[in-house]
């Protein structure tokens, strides 16, 4: 479960967030996002944004959440799948929609993980996990 809210501020025309405050979740992890993390929300396609929208949904933070593991890969990717699902589900998302979620990245997630450079994921958790 999440131990605060997620803060965040919009940065105007990118789509995209910086956590204003740290974002922790505790489940089968301890996972700190730090403060300064930018993040997009839920890669959701245009065509579904009308069921499933980017941000401004319960699974906000879970897409945060998401977001770190992705970026630093400090988990598998079903280990990072995996703690989305059960961050959504702590989030009160209805099962449908966190399973809906789930299968999505589980079938097209894999392209964003394989874009993260292994030593460009290492800077960023040192960079931010000192800021």
């Amino acid at each position: 479960m999440f131990r605060n809210d997620l803060v965040v501020t919009h940065l105007v025309g990118t789509g995209s967030y910086r956590l204003k405050e740290a974002l922790i979740y505790v489940g089968s992890d301890l996972v700190v996002i730090p403060a300064g993390f930018i993040f997009d929300g839920a890669s959701v396609p245009k065509l579904f944004t009308n069921i499933f929208p980017k941000s401004g949904a319960r699974y906000d933070r879970a897409a945060c959440l998401h977001d770190w593991l992705y970026a630093t890969q400090t988990t598998s990717r079903k280990e990072a799948d995996d703690l989305f699902l059960q961050a959504m589900k702590a989030d009160g998302v209805n099962w449908i929609t966190r399973k809906t979620i789930y299968r999505a990245v589980r079938m097209f997630g894999w392209s964003a993980w394989r874009k993260v450079n292994r030593d460009e994921a290492d800077k960023l958790v040192d960079s931010l996990s000192y800021a």
